[in-house]
């Protein structure tokens, strides 16, 4: 897998993949539940394989979460 530098096409693709995994936006704050860290959608990371494009926790590779990981930072149901 290459990891996709390219602030402008990374932002693309984050912007597209946020919006159809659950209406997420650039600047919604999310939590992962792999790792519980709070960031914004903006600073996921997004890495091309030969499939399309895998949207990984901003922690990755420390933490194996994915773009379906994500709840709203302040979800009750992670306590």
């Amino acid at each position: 897998m290459e990891l996709i530098t390219d602030e402008k096409e990374r932002l693309k693709i984050l912007r597209k993949e946020l919006k159809a995994e659950g209406g997420w936006k650039l600047d919604s704050l999310v939590r992962c539940v792999h790792c519980g860290m709070v960031f914004q959608g903006s600073e996921m990371q997004v890495e091309k394989n030969e499939s399309g494009y895998l949207v990984n926790c901003k922690f990755s590779p420390k933490c194996s979460g994915t773009i379906i990981d994500l709840i709203d930072k302040d979800d009750e149901w992670f306590q």
